[in-house]
């Protein structure tokens, strides 16, 4: 059976349909947890993912752990194993192969569309999706382009949201592995963002169709994972 390496970064945001759909590939995720101090493998198995979480990529010394799994990623890439990076694992991605993190111009926080790129419209993990489609987000940091990697996908306000390292390295700044229970846990760990306790996020349009969108979002999330467990 296939076995991948899932790095977690906080409790709440967990691998979501990742972990259905590869599942049901016969992929077996493996989930370690290096911010609770469990060791990050010496074998990776036949590839790597790497979630999200509130951490930046520039508080590495704050978070020894974060130095592990950038070395795990450079690891993996070394070897042509399939890498897979949402949100922070993006940024780690692209910090790994040479690319800066930094703050973004504002926090890109509910369903927002993302376009592909003439390229992204081509790249077989993403061929056939709509050239236009509603992705969930919760991030206020971006990252410059690594010269290598071809960009996929971008919005309005974060213009490199999916790209690809060599042939089968992937980073989603955008999360398409969320559940409709993932987001609302995500609404009470996060409150602070949201303007009823103080943030600047509106909670109204990410809990609107909030069902629906989860579910349309499932739809593509199944043909994106499905395809990245054939990489494997």
């Amino acid at each position: 059976m296939l076995h991948v390496t899932c790095f977690q970064h906080i409790d709440c945001e967990g691998p979501g349909s990742l972990l259905d759909i590869l599942g049901s590939k016969e992929v077996r995720v493996e989930i370690v947890k290096p911010f609770q101090g469990e060791p990050v493998p010496t074998r990776l198995g036949d590839g790597l993912v790497v979630l999200g979480g509130p951490q930046g990529v520039y508080e590495e010394k704050q978070f020894p752990w974060m130095t592990k799994e950038l070395d795990a990623i450079r690891k993996c890439l070394d070897a042509s194993l399939p890498v897979l990076g949402v949100c922070l694992g993006s940024q780690m991605l692209a910090h790994a192969v040479g690319g800066r993190v930094y703050k973004g111009p504002a926090q890109e926080v509910g369903w927002y569309p993302i376009t592909l790129t003439e390229e992204g419209r081509l790249d077989n993990l993403l061929l056939g999706l709509p050239h236009g489609f509603n992705a969930f987000h919760w991030h206020g940091d971006t990252f410059d382009l690594p010269p290598q990697a071809a960009l996929l996908a971008g919005s309005a306000l974060y213009p490199r949201q999916i790209f690809r390292v060599g042939t089968n390295a992937y980073g989603f700044q955008c999360h398409l592995e969320v559940t409709e229970e993932m987001v609302k846990s995500w609404m009470a760990e996060y409150a602070k963002d949201l303007r009823p306790q103080g943030g600047p996020i509106a909670p109204e349009p990410i809990e609107n169709r909030l069902a629906e969108n989860a579910q349309a979002l499932r739809a593509l999330a199944g043909q994106v994972f499905t395809r990245f467990a054939a990489l494997l």
